[in-house]
């Protein structure tokens, strides 16, 4: 499944259990509703993809599940 990050705390995924691959730029972004999920984190996240995830993406898909508590949702 995948997560969201920004550019800065998504580098370090040393203390998830899965292994992320790539990130994609989530629609709208910057100017995005999708939020890191880093606690204290308020810049605006990439998704982060597992290789499955990764596969999916190449093959065309553009929507994807997340773990809970990893993004947060800007609303106005």
């Amino acid at each position: 499944m995948a997560m969201s990050r920004c550019q800065n705390c998504g580098k370090s995924t040393k203390n998830v259990k899965e292994v992320y691959k790539a990130s994609v730029y989530p629609i709208g972004y910057p100017d995005t509703a999708v939020i890191c999920g880093k606690e204290g984190c308020q810049f605006p996240g990439l998704v982060w993809l597992t290789a499955k995830d990764l596969s999916d993406y190449e093959k065309g898909k553009r929507i994807f599940k997340v773990h809970t508590n990893t993004v947060k949702v800007k609303v106005i």
